[in-house]
């Protein structure tokens, strides 16, 4: 059995206009999807299904927080998401994802959301995603200063070990700087 059998919508089995579900993404779902984005989480999920004139909607709500690598630091970070998005799905000859509206076969009216879900909980999460200031991983931090070309304030370039004191320029370089000079 596949961990991500459990998000499966059946829709042959609907019996009444309106179907609600009831999901948990936690870490073992983020690690099922397989994601590159999100690290793990606690949100939940409710789904309304819903009969409609074109075939059904799927109305999403999912809540909660989700682990992301910070940009700065790389260590995890919490974001909060609170999404509400519909999808609609109709029944066809053949599956089609249009990203707007699915198309199930008539034959094999069964959907998966999971990926649906963790893709509505990744459009959560800001573009940009660092912890506040003086949360970040010191050590990494401390690394990320050493490398860097204008250091923040107070925090000067240790490449030669002594404090403040910057290491000379390679002087392979300078026969490109000649170059830039004469253009």
């Amino acid at each position: 059995m596949n961990a991500l059998d459990s998000y499966t919508v059946d829709l042959t089995c609907m019996r009444t206009d309106s179907m609600k579900y009831q999901f948990k993404l936690g870490h073992a779902f983020f690690e099922a999807v397989g994601g590159t984005l999100i690290r793990g989480g606690d949100a939940d999920a409710a789904l309304e299904v819903r009969r409609t004139e074109e075939g059904y909607a799927f109305d999403f709500h999912i809540k909660g927080t989700v682990q992301v690598p910070c940009d700065r630091c790389l260590d995890d970070m919490a974001v909060a998401v609170d999404t509400e998005r519909t999808l609609a799905v109709k029944l066809g000859e053949e599956y089609v994802d249009d990203g707007d509206a699915v198309t199930l076969s008539r034959e094999d009216a069964v959907m998966n959301v999971a990926w649906i879900m963790y893709e509505y909980v990744a459009l959560e999460v800001p573009l940009v995603h660092v912890h506040e200031p003086g949360q970040c991983n010191a050590g990494m931090m401390e690394v990320l200063a050493e490398h860097l070309v204008d250091p923040p304030e107070g925090q000067g370039r240790k490449e030669d070990g002594k404090d403040g004191e910057e290491k000379p320029a390679d002087p392979r370089w300078d026969k490109l700087r000649e170059m830039l000079d004469n253009n």
